[in-house]
C-alpha cells in the first residue's frame, strides 16, 4: 500500500469524498469477464491511503468501491472543494480501464482511443475537456506497458540492497526498491489532471464514459501546489546544516518523493584529504574529521522535507524544489542545501604517463562534502556481504572504488571533484582535486609510474581469487597492476562457484595480463591446497569431509597430497592457501613429500604463527616458497592488495607457464605494498648455493623499496635476524648490507615492514636463497615433533570421526600420513 505521511503536501491536498457516488461492485453480471474484473476492484486499496504522498478517501466493503462508466451510463458530476487561498493546480485521480480484448487478439491495439472523459467546470461556467486516452492517461490491456501518463498506484521505496527484507531475496534486492516493484499491481493509476486556467475556480468535474469497456474512478483529491506532483525532480545529494554546521540526522520524510539514501561520508575533502600519507594503502580508515551525514533524495518540487536532528527535539521542514532551484531551502537556524546540482557528462581518460596511453585504474570521485560519485555503471553503495557483489567496485574500509578502463564516459558536477588514483605498488598512489567547468566535455587525469620492476622480469600474481568472472578479473588486474590471476573454482557446502569459468587452459590473455581458472580444493580439517594453472580435467572433488567446505555427509576421499600430485602430473602449480590456517593437520604430509610449490600467507610480520610455521619447515631443510594472495571473496577487498612477484626469464615470452616455473623455482616475494629483493653472493631469490665446505661467510644486499614510509628491513637466516637497517623518520628506501656466517646447510631471506608512523599493513618477505653445504643437512627436532604430532592428530581424525567414502579410500589416506609419521621419527630419532 501507499506510505502514510502527514507533512507539507497535507496542505497542498484536499481528498474528495466519493462516497455517496460510488455505484459499483454492487451488482455484476453473471459473466466470468465481470467477475474477475469485480475481484480486481475489490482488490483495491481501501479507506484511508497516500498513493506517491497525496491522501485519497477510498471506497471500503465489497458492493460500492467506485463508481463504474461506460457508453450507456450517465454522466457523474462531482462538486469540487473550496479552494484553500490558491487555486487547484491538479485534480488527482485514481482510476483504471478493463479493456476487452479478443481471445484471439485479431484487432490491432488502438493507442490513443478516448474511452472517457474529465469535464472541468469553472465558476464563470466555462469547462475544458479532457479525454482519457488508452495507454496515455490509463493502461490497456492490448498494448503492454504502463501508461504514459500515468503512474503506478505505489511509489518507488528505496531499500539498503546490502539489508534484504525477510520476505525479498538478495538478488531481487539489488535493484534497490521496495516490495512493490516485484508484486503484481492492481489495475488502478494515478493520473495528474492538469488545470489548463489556473486563475480560474474549479467548480466541479464531470465524468463521462465514452466506450463500452468499464472505465472506474476510485478517488479523487484536490491538488493546490505550484507544479506538477508526480514529476520529479533529478535525485541529488543534500546537506543540512544548523547554526552553519553540520548535523547528523535521526530521521527522514520526504512526502512528494522519496529519500533514497542517507550517506555517512568520512569527511570534507580539503587539503589534508589531499595530502593523507595513507592514500592507496589497503586497510586504513579516512580519519572521521567531520563526517556527517548527506540525504540523497528524489521528489517533487513542492515536496517537504522533514529532518530530525541528533540533539533537537523538533522536526525541520525544508521545500525541495525551493532547495533544488535556489540553492538552500531553511527552517529557522537550519539549511537544506543542494550539493552538486548541476551536472553534466564527460569523456575521462587516465593516461599513464610513462607510457602516454590511457591505462585501466582503481579510482574514487567524490565531491567537496565526501559524497562519493561512481562512474556510470558503479555502484554508488558497494555491497561488500560474502558472494553478493562481484562486480568492478570496491569498498576498501570506508572509501568506495570503481574499476575503471583507461577511458570511460560518466557523469560529474560541475565544480570542484576530488579523486583519488590507485593503479598497484609501482605507481605513485594519486589524489587530486579537478574543477569541472560548464559544457566541459573532456577530463584527463595522469598516474605516475615510480618504479618498474616489470622490465627486470619481475610479474605480479593473486594467487588466489573467487567469483569474479575472468573477464572483470581480467579489468580489475589492468587496474591494480597484476599480471596473473589465479580465478578458483570451488565448493561451499551446496554453493558451487566459478565451475562454469573452468576449461582446463588460460581463460583471457591481454595486454600483459593473464587468467587462468583453477580450483581450490579444501576439507574443513585436513587443510586447503590450490590447484592453479591445472591443464585439461578439473582436480575433482574441490571439496571432501563435510561442512563447511563441502556439504553435509560428503565424505573424506582424498588426501591433499593427492590432490596436489594430480595437479601437478597435469602440469599445474600447487599453492597451500591462507597457510596454515584452515585445517593445519595434513600440511607436513605434501610439504615433506615436496608437492607443494609456495605457501601463501597475508602474515608476514615478525613473531606471528604463520611466518614461524613456514620457517619450521625451512629449518628441517623443506624449501617452500613464499605467495601472496588476498583470498578475494567480496567486494571489501582489493584484487592483489597482497600479491606475488615472481622473477621470469625475460629472454623468453610472458607466459603462463614461464610464471608457473618462476614460481616452482621458488623465485617470488610476497608483499602488501613494498618492494623487496635479495641477492646472496651475487645469487637471486630461488637459488640454491652448493659449496663444498660446512662453514662460510656470505655477501648479502637486500633493498625495500615503497611508495610508502618503511621503517625497517631485516635480513633472516635460519629463522633468526641477522642483520637489519630501520629509519627513525620513515623513508621510502632502505637497505641492509651484511656478511652472514653459517657453519652449514642453511636459508636466507629478507623481510621488511612500514614505519610505525605509517598507516596500513604494510610488509613484504622474499622466499630464501637456499645454501647446500656438502654432508650438512638443516634439522630443527622441536619443530619436527610438531610436524609429528599434526600427522598424528590427521591420522586419528581419519580413523575416527572422518566420514570415510569406503574402506579402501581410507587406507588410501591414512597410507600417506603414516608414510611421513616414518619419515619423521626417522630424521627425531637420529636428530638430523
Amino acid at each position: 500500500m501507499g506510505k502514510k505521511r502527514d507533512l507539507g503536501a497535507a496542505l497542498l491536498c484536499k481528498p474528495v469524498s466519493l462516497e455517496s457516488l460510488f455505484n459499483w461492485p454492487k451488482q455484476v453480471p453473471d459473466d466470468e469477464w465481470w467477475k474477475n474484473i469485480a475481484t480486481r476492484v475489490r482488490a483495491f486499496p481501501e479507506g484511508k491511503q497516500v498513493s506517491w504522498g497525496i491522501p485519497f478517501r477510498l471506497g471500503k466493503g465489497k458492493n460500492k468501491r467506485v463508481i463504474m462508466l461506460a457508453r450507456d451510463t450517465q454522466d457523474v458530476t462531482v462538486s469540487l472543494p473550496a479552494d484553500n487561498g490558491s487555486s487547484i493546480s491538479y485534480l488527482c485521480l485514481l482510476h483504471a480501464w478493463f479493456e476487452k480484448v479478443p481471445d484471439d487478439r485479431t484487432l490491432p491495439p488502438q493507442e490513443g482511443l478516448p474511452v472517457a472523459e474529465y469535464v472541468i467546470t469553472y465558476d464563470d461556467e466555462s469547462a475544458h475537456v479532457q479525454p482519457v486516452r488508452a495507454r496515455f492517461e490509463v493502461p490497456m490491456a492490448s498494448s503492454p506497458g504502463p501508461p504514459w501518463l500515468a503512474v503506478q498506484f505505489d511509489a518507488w521505496t528505496a531499500i539498503d540492497p546490502t539489508k534484504p527484507t525477510a520476505d525479498m531475496g538478495w538478488g531481487v534486492a539489488q535493484f534497490g526498491l521496495g516490495k512493490e516493484h516485484v508484486r503484481q499491481q492492481p489495475a488502478i493509476v494515478l493520473y495528474a489532471l492538469p488545470n489548463p486556467h489556473p486563475e480560474r475556480k474549479p467548480a466541479s468535474l464531470t465524468i463521462r464514459g465514452l466506450v463500452d469497456a468499464p472505465f472506474v474512478v476510485a478517488g479523487l483529491t484536490a491538488y493546490f501546489g505550484e507544479q506538477h506532483p508526480l514529476r520529479y525532480l533529478p535525485r541529488r545529494h543534500y546537506r543540512v546544516t544548523f547554526d552553519d554546521m553540520p548535523r547528523n540526522v535521526t530521521q527522514a520524510d520526504l512526502d512528494l518523493g522519496e529519500i533514497t539514501r542517507i550517506e555517512r561520508t568520512t569527511g570534507p575533502r580539503n587539503e589534508e584529504w589531499l595530502g593523507a600519507p595513507h592514500a592507496g594503502v589497503s586497510g586504513v580508515r579516512e580519519p572521521d574529521t567531520g563526517a556527517e551525514d548527506l540525504i540523497e533524495a528524489a521528489g517533487a518540487p513542492d515536496a517537504t522535507m522533514s529532518l530530525r536532528l541528533e540533539g533537537k527535539k523538533k522536526a525541520y521542514s525544508f521545500r525541495l524544489g525551493e532547495a533544488f532551484e535556489k540553492g538552500v531551502s531553511e527552517s529557522g537556524k537550519a539549511r537544506l542545501e543542494v550539493i552538486g546540482r548541476q551536472r553534466q557528462w564527460l569523456n575521462v581518460r587516465i593516461i599513464d604517463a610513462s607510457t602516454g596511453k590511457p591505462t585501466p585504474v582503481r579510482v574514487h570521485f567524490s565531491g567537496p562534502h565526501g559524497e562519493y560519485l561512481p562512474p556510470y555503471g558503479h555502484h554508488a553503495q558497494v555491497n561488500t556481504n560474502w558472494f553478493e557483489d562481484y562486480g568492478a567496485d570496491v569498498r576498501v574500509r570506508d572509501m568506495s572504488y570503481a574499476y575503471v578502463p583507461g577511458e570511460f564516459r560518466t557523469e560529474l558536477p560541475v565544480g570542484d571533484v576530488f579523486v583519488e588514483i590507485n593503479k598497484g605498488f609501482e605507481y605513485q598512489p594519486t589524489r587530486a582535486r579537478v574543477t569541472v567547468k560548464p559544457g566541459q566535455k573532456e577530463l584527463e587525469l595522469r598516474v605516475n609510474r615510480w618504479k618498474d620492476l616489470r622490465s627486470a622480469g619481475w610479474v605480479t600474481a593473486d594467487t588466489h581469487v573467487h567469483f569474479l568472472s575472468p573477464h572483470t578479473a581480467w579489468l580489475e588486474a589492468q587496474a591494480e597492476g597484476v599480471n596473473v590471476v589465479n580465478l578458483l573454482a570451488s565448493q561451499w557446502g551446496r554453493l558451487f562457484t566459478n565451475v562454469g569459468d573452468y576449461i582446463g587452459r588460460v581463460g583471457v590473455a591481454e595486454n600483459d595480463t593473464i587468467v587462468y581458472v583453477g580450483t581450490e580444493n579444501r576439507n574443513h580439517m585436513l587443510g586447503h591446497m590450490s590447484m592453479l594453472g591445472t591443464q585439461g580435467m578439473p582436480v575433482f572433488p574441490m571439496c571432501a569431509g563435510g561442512p563447511t567446505e563441502a556439504w553435509i555427509g560428503d565424505p573424506d576421499y582424498r588426501t591433499l597430497a593427492e590432490w596436489a600430485m594430480e595437479n601437478r602430473q597435469k602440469g599445474g602449480v600447487v599453492i597451500r592457501p591462507h597457510f596454515p590456517y584452515c585445517g593445519c593437520t595434513e600440511d607436513p604430509v605434501p610439504i615433506i613429500a615436496g608437492l607443494v610449490d609456495a605457501l601463501e600467507t597475508g602474515s608476514l610480520q615478525s613473531g606471528n604463527f604463520p611466518l614461524q610455521e613456514w620457517y619450521r619447515y625451512l629449518n628441517c631443510g623443506y624449501r617452500v616458497a613464499v605467495a601472496g594472495g588476498t583470498d578475494k571473496m567480496s567486494a571489501s577487498c582489493p584484487l592483489g592488495w597482497i600479491r606475488t612477484y615472481a622473477r621470469v626469464d625475460t629472454d623468453e615470452p610472458f607466459t603462463y607457464d614461464a610464471w608457473a616455473r618462476a614460481v616452482r623455482a621458488g623465485r617470488t616475494i610476497s608483499t602488501t605494498g613494498p618492494l623487496i629483493d635479495l641477492s646472496v653472493d651475487g645469487h637471486g631469490v630461488g637459488d640454491v648455493i652448493n659449496v663444498r665446505t660446512r662453514a662460510g661467510t656470505y655477501e648479502v644486499d637486500a633493498i625495500a623499496e615503497s611508495a610508502w614510509n618503511l621503517g625497517k628491513i631485516e635480513v633472516v637466516c635460519n629463522g633468526r635476524v641477522v642483520a637489519s637497517e630501520e629509519s627513525a623518520a620513515g623513508a621510502k628506501t632502505l637497505r641492509c648490507k651484511a656478511n652472514v656466517v653459517l657453519s652449514g646447510s642453511g636459508w636466507i631471506a629478507a623481510r621488511c615492514a612500514g614505519h610505525a608512523s605509517q598507516p596500513g599493513y604494510l610488509v613484504a618477505h622474499t622466499s630464501p636463497v637456499y645454501i647446500a653445504a656438502r654432508g650438512s643437512t638443516l634439522f630443527d627436532g622441536p619443530a619436527a615433533e610438531h610436524m609429528l604430532q599434526l600427522v598424528n592428530g590427521g591420522i586419528e581424525y581419519l580413523r575416527t570421526l572422518s566420514t570415510p567414502y569406503d574402506d579402501a579410500s581410507l587406507e588410501r589416506m591414512v597410507r600417506f600420513y603414516e608414510d611421513t609419521k616414518k619419515t619423521l621419527a626417522a630424521r627425531i630419532a637420529a636428530g638430523k
